[in-house]
């Protein structure tokens, strides 16, 4: 048969699994109290400052802007004409008028570079408008198209500048966007020659017991 374990093997034996279950232990409750600390810092250099920018309607933003502006006007004047005015001209003219000021304002608050001075969130505020000019223009493009057999010329004119005002607004607010997802709300401070940036740092903290941990304000 076999040789008899001596009672010292079984208390070793016994210890080692005692000590297993205190690691496993340690390290559960470790775990248990792992904590991150997030801080977000903003620096904001300024530009050029407020004042007419003559080279602003030479770039690719400037350009698309006035390009944007125009069409939403030439659309506005469509949906005046009669008879199509009363027959589903007056809400293009509506999405025109709304576009070409909307637009204007903006093309303005760039070309004296007072974009980045005006405080909050304004950069939302951006997005929010070219993503309701895109939808308007849209349900316009829909009902000129429908209406464009039956009222004629005026109608087939708003479907066709319905599409560069959707258009030309739907890709300013693409630009927008991608700077919406790295500076978040306030990407507009970093417009017009300005530096705008935000940093994220995070700091880990690790205790094995409640009153040990290090304050913390993140996600555990």
């Amino acid at each position: 048969g076999a040789a008899p374990v001596p009672e010292a093997a079984h208390q070793l034996v016994h210890s080692n699994k005692d000590l297993q279950r205190l690691h496993t232990s340690v390290s559960m409750e470790t775990d248990a109290y792992k904590a991150t600390t997030t801080e977000t810092t903003a620096t904001h250099s300024e530009g050029p400052g407020v004042g007419l920018d003559k080279d602003f309607v030479r770039t690719p933003l400037g350009i698309v802007l006035i390009a944007a502006f125009v069409s939403a006007v030439i659309l506005f004047i469509c949906g005046t004409v009669f008879p199509w005015s009363i027959h589903g001209g007056g809400f293009v003219a509506f999405v025109g008028t709304t576009a070409a000021f909307g637009t204007g304002i903006l093309f303005v608050l760039y070309l004296i570079r007072l974009l980045p001075k005006i405080p909050g969130p304004f950069g939302l505020v951006i997005l929010i408008y070219l993503a309701v000019v895109v939808i308007l223009s849209l349900i316009a493009f829909i009902l000129s198209a429908v209406n464009g057999k039956g009222i004629g010329g005026a109608a087939i004119a708003s479907a066709v500048f319905a599409v560069p005002t959707l258009g030309l607004h739907g890709y300013f607010g693409f630009l927008m966007f991608r700077k919406y997802q790295v500076l978040k709300n306030h990407f507009h401070k970093g417009e017009c020659g300005h530096s705008y940036s935000v940093t994220t740092t995070q700091q880990n903290y690790e205790a094995s017991h409640p009153e040990d941990a290090a304050p913390a304000y993140g996600n555990y």
